[in-house]
């Protein structure tokens, strides 16, 4: 059985913490920044482990498709309120409950690793510990935006030479994603942001600090787009930096 090349995507704590960081060899993965299209950002997943314990739940990050914020309408609030909030008034409503106009409107920047055929069992096999709390795997495109500094590298040009590309022209890659699905145990679901930031502001894990983990992730993406309009931004993840950061 021939073992292929592993292409994650990370959008959480793998952008900042990358996988097997404790092996020198994790420096090689190529670390490709980017998007996904028809998901929202939410730290709506409890962490009993991780960024928490059994008695003080934590919370972590997951990521919910548009199918699924279209159909459930306790989602909706949220989603005008950040997702959609540039979006004109007159069309919130038929967007909201749309999942092919929903899915145009939903981007989560990340990143996409490129672990090498002779570390992908070994990797899979420590993000399977890692992501144990109620996530799963999924396959998932992910659009590259690489940096001038990567088109110039010949292992990264081999890497995107002959991939499909979107409407704008960028490479996407079908990679493999860890999702907290929203019929998992765990999941929260939708919780009032100043509730989440309490939780976060006082829980810790054995990771370390739940706060840790929101900045670390809030730093990440800062210049994370390539072309210098921070398109990375999250409004979710500055409103909830702000409750947690405050007197």
């Amino acid at each position: 059985m021939t073992i292929e090349p592993l292409y994650l995507v990370g959008y959480g704590s793998l952008i900042f913490k990358y996988p097997l960081h404790n092996h020198t060899f994790s420096k090689d993965f190529i670390r490709l920044p980017g998007y996904v299209k028809g998901f929202a950002r939410r730290f709506w997943q409890s962490s009993s482990d991780n960024r928490g314990t059994p008695e003080q739940k934590g919370r972590v990050v997951t990521i919910i498709p548009h199918t699924q914020i279209a159909e459930n309408k306790s989602f909706h609030q949220d989603i005008i309120k950040y997702e959609l909030a540039e979006l004109p008034q007159g069309e919130v409503e038929a967007t909201i409950s749309d999942p092919e106009k929903l899915f145009d409107q939903l981007t989560v920047w990340g990143c996409c690793f490129y672990i090498p055929a002779e570390h992908a069992v070994q990797a899979s096999e420590y993000l399977d510990l890692r992501e144990k709390d109620g996530y799963t795997t999924q396959e998932i495109e992910f659009n590259v935006v690489p940096t001038k500094e990567q088109l110039a590298d010949s292992k990264v040009k081999a890497i995107l030479e002959g991939l499909p590309k979107n409407d704008q022209g960028e490479p996407v890659i079908k990679s493999v994603v860890y999702v907290a699905t929203t019929d998992n145990i765990s999941f929260i679901g939708p919780e009032d942001i100043k509730a989440t930031a309490d939780v976060i502001r006082v829980c810790h894990g054995e990771s370390g600090p739940n706060d840790e983990y929101l900045l670390e992730l809030h730093k990440s993406l800062v210049g994370l787009d390539p072309s210098g309009l921070e398109r990375a931004q999250d409004p979710y993840l500055d409103d909830l930096v702000q409750l947690v950061t405050q007197p």
